[in-house]
């Protein structure tokens, strides 16, 4: 079965080019909609799409640092499973069935993580017997296609999200939770009250980036959970902040946030907030041509990709000038939005 589902993968794209090349966008699309639901690879400069993935129903995906993996989780006629997909042939490597894991509704980022080298792939499994925040982290390993047996329970842990370190095994899981004023938490948690975003810093440190709906944002040492920094004033109040995926640029300094404006329950406006994370204050803000939802940003951090559900497209926006360069119809709603650069 294996062998037939490799031929048939490398038969349908025969035709794809050979490897990954350059910063490419990948999409989820259609979420909840069994039979219809895709991952696509899409070359922001041409506008080429490919399918990947075209199987199950309530996908979550995310892909290895240099492009070679995708790993999809999804609901299949047998269950969850997640299954190993190689980016440049569409071959499906493996398929492995896992317990049920966490789903967010109409989801814009993925739910799980990836450790920098790309060997330990975090999922959250879910436990709701036990209550609607009692989670259990499970870790796989991708060059073993196994999980690891050491299932680390989280609890209380209301929308759980790992936090892969920067070198070894190490792992943290961000919560929505604690106190306004300080990021508290155990050695495998850390919580902050009505967290909203957040973004893992660049460089040597384990540093995150934590946005609450009380307008403040906060630089946290994950190891510590020690408040290095907090904004100099509250930019984002009065401002409803809508899900990004890894919109750090590559040199950490700025943070791409979208939000819409004003909270107050008339027109909303999206845009895209530019926060500097070395002054803590706001450095810009981007108003796109057109109505958003998630938002990814460029491996190399030179454009931005904002999804359109509705309209079915993804903008494409220059960092530099501000200005939307293209718009990609995809044909189906994008969902969750991840880049990756092929090495």
């Amino acid at each position: 079965m294996r062998s037939g589902l490799i031929l048939a993968a490398m038969l349908l794209l025969a035709s794809a080019p050979a490897c990954l090349s350059k910063d490419w966008l990948f999409v989820t699309t259609n979420w909840n909609h069994p039979g219809n639901e895709s991952v696509l690879a899409i070359d922001s400069d041409s506008g080429q799409i490919r399918t990947l993935w075209h199987e199950g129903a309530e996908l979550d995906a995310i892909v290895s640092p240099d492009a070679a993996r995708l790993y999809v989780t999804y609901i299949g006629d047998n269950g969850y499973e997640l299954a190993v997909v190689d980016t440049a042939t569409g071959a499906v490597l493996e398929k492995v069935a896992t317990p049920q894991l966490i789903r967010w509704i109409f989801p814009s980022t993925s739910g799980m993580a990836l450790s920098p080298d790309g060997r330990w792939l975090y999922l959250m499994k879910t436990n709701y017997s036990a209550g609607s925040s009692e989670y259990s982290l499970l870790t796989f390993d991708t060059r073993e296609s196994r999980f690891v047996p050491d299932e680390r329970a989280i609890s209380q842990c209301p929308a759980p999200h790992p936090l892969p370190a920067p070198v070894d095994r190490n792992v943290v899981v961000l919560c929505r939770g604690g106190t306004a004023s300080q990021a508290v938490g155990t050695s495998l948690t850390l919580w902050l009250e009505h967290l909203v975003n957040f973004a893992i810093g660049r460089g040597g440190g384990y540093t995150a980036y934590l946005a609450a709906s009380n307008g403040q944002i906060q630089a946290v040492d994950v190891a510590t959970h020690e408040v290095i920094q907090t904004s100099k004033d509250k930019p984002l109040r009065y401002r409803r902040i809508m899900p990004s995926s890894d919109t750090l640029s590559p040199d950490g300094r700025l943070w791409y946030l979208p939000i819409k404006i004003p909270d107050n329950g008339e027109e909303e406006i999206e845009q895209i907030l530019v926060f500097d994370t070395q002054t803590m204050s706001t450095a810009n803000v981007i108003t796109p041509v057109g109505p958003f939802w998630g938002l990814a940003l460029s491996p190399n951090g030179r454009r931005l990709y904002a999804s359109q559900p509705d309209l079915h497209s993804i903008l494409v926006i220059d960092t530099e000038t501000h200005r939307t360069v293209r718009v990609i119809g995809v044909g189906a709603k994008p969902s969750i939005l991840f880049t990756a650069k092929a090495l």
